[in-house]
This record gives C-alpha cells, sequence and structure tokens, in this order.
C-alpha cells in the first residue's frame, strides 16, 4: 500500500546519531519519497530518512523586519557539515531570559518568513498530511497554523511536553502572556487536527479531558526482537549511572543521592553512583556531587552511553523536587526512559508525584521511585541491601518496555493515525 505523503514541521534539522533523534525514529521506515520537513534552524540537515527540506532562517527573519526583501527561506540538501553557526551557539547556549523570549516573538510577528518561495515548497511537495510536533514557541505554532490553513491539507498533532497548561509556567507578566499567546494558537490546531498524539499516559488523561479528544500514546519504538533479556549478576560495590543534563534543579536530586550513599557507605563502600554529563559544574555542584561515593566524569558519545548504561546495575533518573522546578517537566517523557527500559536495568528515579515519569513508572510498576527528599535514602537502602529486588526490577523495566514501547506497537500508532487522516 502506498503511503499517505507527509510533510513534518518543526524546529531542528534531522541529523542521524545525534541526542535529538525521536522524530528521525518515528519516519525511519516511512520512505524518502513519502517524507520531507520544514525547520527553523541555521545548521543544515544531514539524514538517510529524507531528502526534501525546508529552511527558514531565524537569523533571515531578524534582518527581514527592517530589510523587507530579505530571503528568509529556502529548500536545501542533506551534508555532512552540521556544525552549529556562531549565531546559534550565541543564542541557544546563551542564557535564557522571558523579555529575550518575548522579543523573539515579536520578531516571528513581523518578520517576513511567509514567503513565495515557502509557498512554492508547499505547492511543488504537495503533502497528503501534515504532522506538528508542538513546542513551547508560540511562533511554531504561528507556523504550523499558516501551513495548515494554506495547504488544506488534514493535520496530525504530537505533544511531548506541557505545552498547555500554566503549571510550569513563572508567574511573571511576560511570562503568563506568552503561554496565553501560546494556548490561542494551540486551540486552532486542536481544532484542525484530525488527530492527537501525546507522549506519556498522564497527558493523554488531561489532554483528552481539555479537549474533549481521543489522543493514542506515542513513544520514541524499541525493536526487542532484537535486544532479548539478559539477567546478570549485581555488581559490587553496586554500579549506579547517570547520563544526562543537571539543569533546572536536577542537581540537587543527584546530590540527595550522593548524601545518601555517603550514609549507606560508612561502614564499607556498598554502592557507587557514576554521572556522566555535558554541563559545566559550579563550585557549589562540584562539591556536592563529587562525594560519598559519587563522581562526575565528563560527557561520553552515544556509544559510550550505550556501553557504560549496559555496564550497569542501577540507571538513575531524576528531575527536581524543588518547587520551582518541578513542574518544568510535567508532562514530558524523556527519550532516555525507553533507552533506559531497552537495556532492561533496574531503575532509580526521581521526582514529584505529579509529573508524568514518575506517573508511568508508579503505573506500571516499572521503577523504584522517590518523591521527596527523606524518600531518596529510604529507597536506596531498601534497593541496596537486595541485589533480588535490584534484579526483580530489571526484569520488570525490560518488560514494560516490551508492552509498551515495542517499535511494531508504536509505529502501528503512527501509521494508522496518518493514514485515517489521509482518507
Amino acid at each position: 500500500m502506498k503511503k499517505p505523503k507527509v510533510l513534518v514541521v518543526g524546529i531542528n534539522p534531522w541529523i542521524d546519531n545525534t541526542g535529538i533523534n525521536t522524530l528521525i525514529n518515528f519516519f525511519s521506515d516511512w520512505g524518502k519519497e513519502e517524507l520531507a520537513h520544514i525547520y527553523t534552524r541555521e545548521r543544515l540537515p544531514y539524514t538517510k530518512i529524507c531528502d526534501r527540506f525546508f529552511r527558514i532562517s531565524e537569523t533571515a527573519v531578524i534582518r527581514s523586519v527592517y530589510k523587507r526583501r530579505t530571503v528568509t527561506g529556502e529548500e536545501v540538501c542533506n551534508t555532512p557539515n552540521t556544525a552549529k553557526t556562531a549565531t546559534e551557539n550565541k543564542y541557544y547556549n546563551g542564557k535564557r531570559s522571558h523579555l529575550k523570549s518575548f522579543i523573539r516573538e515579536l520578531i516571528w510577528l513581523f518578520g517576513g518568513w511567509k514567503s513565495k518561495k515557502l509557498r512554492t515548497f508547499l505547492d511543488s511537495y504537495s503533502a497528503d498530511v501534515l504532522f506538528f510536533p508542538i513546542y513551547s514557541n508560540v511562533y511554531m505554532c504561528r507556523l504550523q497554523n499558516f501551513i495548515c490553513k494554506y495547504t488544506g491539507k488534514p493535520c496530525v498533532l504530537y505533544i511531548s511536553d506541557d505545552n498547555y497548561s500554566y503549571k510550569p509556567v513563572e508567574k511573571n507578566p511576560i511570562s503568563l502572556f506568552l503561554r496565553f499567546w501560546l494556548r490561542t494558537q494551540e486551540k486552532k490546531l486542536f481544532k484542525a487536527a484530525s488527530k492527537v498524539l501525546v507522549i506519556a499516559p498522564k497527558q493523554k488523561d488531561e489532554y483528552d479531558r481539555i479537549f474533549g479528544v481521543n489522543s493514542e500514546v506515542l513513544t520514541k519504538g524499541i525493536d526487542f526482537s532484537e535486544i532479548p533479556y539478559e539477567e546478570k549478576p549485581v555488581n559490587f560495590p553496586i554500579k549506579m549511572v547517570y547520563t544526562g543534563k543537571l539543569i533546572i534543579g536536577r542537581w540537587k536530586s543527584l546530590a540527595a543521592i550522593a548524601k545518601a550513599l555517603n550514609k549507606i557507605n560508612e561502614n564499607g563502600v556498598k554502592a557507587e553512583l557514576d554521572i556522566y554529563t555535558t554541563d559545566t559544574l559550579t563550585e557549589e555542584q562540584d562539591k556536592a556531587l563529587n562525594f560519598g561515593g559519587c563522581k562526575v566524569k565528563g560527557s561520553l558519545t552515544l556509544e559510550e552511553v550505550q556501553h557504560v548504561q549496559k555496564q550497569a546495575d542501577i540507571l538513575v533518573f531524576v528531575e527536581s523536587l524543588e518547587n520551582k522546578y518541578k513542574n518544568a517537566a510535567r508532562l514530558s517523557f524523556s527519550t532516555k526512559i525507553t533507552d533506559y527500559l531497552k537495556n532492561g536495568k533496574c531503575i532509580f528515579a526521581i521526582g514529584d508525584k505529579d509529573i508524568a515519569p514518575i506517573d508511568y513508572f508508579n503505573r506500571y510498576d516499572s521503577a523504584v521511585t522517590a518523591s521527596s527528599y527523606e524518600e531518596i535514602g529510604e529507597k536506596l537502602i531498601w534497593l541496596i541491601n537486595s541485589s533480588e529486588k535490584i534484579t526483580e526490577y530489571s526484569k520488570k523495566a525490560y518488560e514494560c518496555g516490551k508492552e509498551h514501547h515495542d517499535k511494531e506497537k508504536m509505529d502501528k500508532v503512527l501509521y494508522d493515525a496518518i493514514f485515517n487522516a489521509a482518507e
């Protein structure tokens, strides 16, 4: 059966073998002839799954505000040269601020991105279905609404974070206004959508209630037929591993593990935690994390991450327990979780009970969870003193992944949504 032609409209270019690979995973078997991508970063794409790309340059959009004839968008090709530009390094790696976000939205509001070249690309590709990941940026929703209205084609939405409620938003006028503006644009997309896909069961519960839809859960798929479960003896000392960022208060959760391990290891080393991160530590973080059997060991390549995770006994997942940050990732579901599950390792997860990952782990009993600083020490003692529990939760994690994230099942969710929309 011939597949519908799909146009994906998102932020990042598709580059194989990077950490930003969820959409590449979704469409890896779709076929180049039936796939195109519009994105808004400066970098060029480099992927084997698609050949047609249209880039709207944010730098050019800025120039177009005062120089109206600026060419803001063009069709681009795959290229091995995928280094970040100086502009991207300056803006996206710099310190964020609400004012900067507001100015950015004003630039996109008045910038000349609705170009003749964009319309020509939309006409020439002539998609059957539009696939829209929903972000926290107003400009992206406005771009998606424009494409939806211009083409008149059905759209499928994919939401992977809490980009609608006010819970993760800081209570200041600019943040609240930006969220209000975003919600007005999202409502238009939901009204036009043929199907809504979400990333976690908790998100499905909320969005089905808010928008009166029957959404489906879609995550990164794993081919478990290629990855049999292997029960391995637990190391001594027990080896715990965290791979990821320290931002939005996560480091404090890791510091609480270090503090707990320091007490657990008083009469001999029973467990150790290795932290691998690309973040540069502050003096406070360095003191709190290189302590009590916990060590920060720097960054790893994707291949090295896989190797380190396979050697571990316990894989650590953390979100912040601080009131300021605990809702920042409330409805997110990191690709790290599916990677952890496929490795068949015991997962120790920290986070508020109200966030989607902890709700998921508790719902399917697939990890040992702690939702307060007091619980971190209690749960670690319970786990570290019983290698049988570590083995039990290793098997539970694998079985959960196989049941809920098998690639064949995830492909069916995506295919049914797109084929039904096309009809």
